[in-house]
């Protein structure tokens, strides 16, 4: 797949999880998924100089 395409964040953390759970115990705890979701879908935080009236 081509590294521009719009789906290349979905892609890259699902090979984060596989690797993670080709770990010693073949098991991925949910905050290793936090982790790796955040790594690559990093939440939006508020911008403190946007203001509404």
């Amino acid at each position: 797949m081509p590294a521009d395409t719009a789906a290349q964040p979905f892609v890259n953390a699902l090979l984060a999880l596989v690797q993670a759970q080709a770990g010693p115990t073949g098991f991925v705890g949910l905050h290793e998924w936090a982790e790796i979701l955040e790594r690559y879908f990093p939440p939006e935080l508020p911008d403190p100089d946007h203001t509404t009236r």
